[in-house]
């Protein structure tokens, strides 16, 4: 008996669409995948290599490998030596370190076809370098508590002695003046200790839906006649519709300040400062982006691993704390930052925030 399809009189059958196997099983995969043809040329890549490179879906197809994979000979990329290589990329101004090795594709005649490379992201600076910082904070933490606990008590000892000093000298005594300068050193003493065990300890995060356009609005509200002072004009790029995230909006406030008035603050002629958000995928994993780019002096490339260090700073009044807080209290969220120096000057710093599988608020079914 012979079945057929029903549909409307004239109208040709369309047969449904084959889903493809092969090209869903490798997306599937964490490691990358690339095919190459015979002329090593890129046939095909999963989504895995797609994302580490920050590149739209095909858009590898018929570039060289050799520029995949910068570096490798024309032997490694047929296949022949079948050895594993670690090859350093740049994407999206970051660095990563993909291990990759070459297999031949052969015909059932035993002729080379092409070959395919099967690649894994053994580090990714953003990520690993944003790793490496949260461990030695956590080990500067606890150190920083025991300190500052350690000097405060002795501290008032001191600034109790000198006043009761200044209260037994006459009024035009010079040495008033002395007294004075040792009781603001002990204020400024007193401040590094407060930040100390705001590092230590940060403020207890309470973590709610949150829209980081509508903080960002927040923060730039309160910067008017800081940026108006400096002489540096602000512009703003907040993608529309951006999913909320899940953090405590009063201290991604304190993040955001701090990063502009950084900004701000390296900028010294005046200048443009950019806040940006946008929503983007990373290793299958939305995020949310947060970008604040300044067209100031950009950061000495010897202080580029310094500046989340605790008590690193470049002011004569900076007490070196205000990015090592502000990585605590991104971590919470579980999230990073980053910064890298821009191609035209200045430099940009920017906080990620892992977007939920499910919408805040919203009960699991």
């Amino acid at each position: 008996m012979r079945t057929e399809t029903l549909g409307r009189p004239g109208e040709p059958e369309v047969a449904p669409r084959p889903f493809d196997w092969p090209a869903q099983a490798f997306d599937a995969l964490e490691q990358a995948v690339v095919a190459l043809d015979r002329e090593r040329k890129v046939v095909y890549s999963n989504r895995r290599i797609e994302e580490l490179l920050g590149v739209e879906g095909g858009a590898l197809i018929g570039t060289p490998g050799s520029r995949v994979f910068p570096g490798a000979d024309a032997r490694w990329l047929k296949g022949a030596l079948r050895e594993p290589r670690d090859f350093r990329i740049e994407a999206e101004g970051r660095q990563l370190t993909l291990k990759a090795e070459a297999l031949p594709i052969r015909g059932e005649d035993g002729g080379l076809m092409g070959s395919v490379v099967v690649a894994e992201a053994i580090s990714e600076t953003a990520e690993g370098e944003f790793q490496k910082h949260i461990d030695r904070l956590v080990s500067l933490g606890e150190l920083s508590a025991y300190v500052a606990h350690e000097i405060r008590n002795p501290l008032t000892g001191i600034r109790t002695t000198v006043q009761f000093v200044g209260s037994k000298l006459k009024p035009r005594d010079p040495s008033r003046e002395d007294l004075d300068d040792v009781i603001r050193e002990l204020d400024r003493i007193e401040q590094i200790i407060n930040g100390l065990l705001l590092f230590a300890r940060p403020p207890a995060s309470r973590p709610q839906p949150c829209d980081l356009n509508v903080v960002l609005e927040k923060t730039l509200a309160l910067l008017e006649i800081q940026l108006s002072d400096a002489q540096v004009s602000l512009s703003r790029e907040f993608a529309p519709d951006l999913p909320q995230v899940y953090a405590d909006p009063d201290l991604v406030q304190q993040v955001f300040l701090n990063l502009c008035l950084n900004a701000i603050q390296a900028m010294p002629q005046g200048g443009e400062l950019n806040v940006a958000t946008v929503r983007r995928t990373r290793a299958r994993r939305p995020l949310v982006d947060v970008s604040f780019h300044d067209s100031g002096v950009g950061i000495p490339k010897e202080f580029m691993e310094k500046i989340f260090d605790p008590f690193f700073t470049t002011r004569s009044m900076g007490t070196g704390l205000g990015l090592p807080i502000s990585v605590q209290i991104v971590r919470e969220a579980g999230g990073t930052i980053t910064a890298k120096n821009n191609a035209g000057g200045g430099a940009t710093l920017r906080v990620s925030f892992p977007v939920p599988a499910e919408p805040p608020g919203r009960a699991e079914e």
